[in-house]
C-alpha cells in the first residue's frame, strides 16, 4: 500500500515575512521600472532630413522610370481596328449575326454627325457639279417641320 500524507496534520504557519507597507508601494515600483525600460528601449527615430532625402529619391526614380519606359506601346482601339483586314471584320460580324442596326445603336451620336459631315463633304466635293447641287436644292421640300 502506498503511504498517504495527511496535509491537514501540518502546522499552518506563515513563514514569509513582508515589510510593512510593501503592497502599498508595490504599484509605484512596478510603474517606475516599466518607464525606465521604455526609456532604455526607445524606437528608431527618423529625422526630417532623412524623410526629405528618401522622398526626393523616390520621386527621382519615378520620373526616370516614366521617361525610360513610356506607355506608348499600348495601341488604341482605333489602331487595333485599323490593323484588322476589312474582310475579316465583315466575316466576324456575319458569323456573330450582328446587324447594322445593332452596330449603329452602339455608336455615339456625335460620331454619326462627324462621319456624316465628312461623307457629305467628300461626296459633294468629288462627285457633284454646281448645276447638280442647284437642281437638288430646288427639289428639296422645306414644308416639313422638324421637331
Amino acid at each position: 500500500m502506498k503511504n498517504k500524507i495527511d496535509i491537514e496534520s501540518f502546522d499552518r504557519k506563515n513563514i514569509h515575512q513582508v515589510p510593512d507597507g510593501y503592497f502599498d508601494e508595490l504599484p509605484l515600483k512596478i510603474q517606475s521600472r516599466i518607464s525606465e525600460q521604455q526609456k532604455a528601449h526607445s524606437p528608431i527615430s527618423i529625422s526630417r532630413m532623412q524623410i526629405a532625402w528618401s522622398m526626393t529619391a523616390a520621386i527621382a526614380i519615378f520620373f526616370i522610370g516614366w521617361i525610360l519606359y513610356p506607355n506608348n506601346n499600348n495601341p488604341s482601339a482605333e489602331q487595333l481596328l485599323a490593323s484588322i483586314d476589312s474582310q475579316d471584320l465583315i466575316e466576324y460580324l456575319y458569323e456573330e449575326d450582328i446587324s447594322t442596326d445593332e452596330i449603329l445603336a452602339s455608336l455615339d451620336e456625335s460620331y454619326y454627325l462627324k462621319e456624316l459631315n465628312s461623307l457629305e463633304t467628300e461626296f459633294i466635293d468629288e462627285n457633284l457639279s454646281n448645276e447638280d447641287l442647284e437642281s437638288m436644292y430646288s427639289e428639296l421640300d422645306y414644308s416639313t417641320e422638324i421637331m
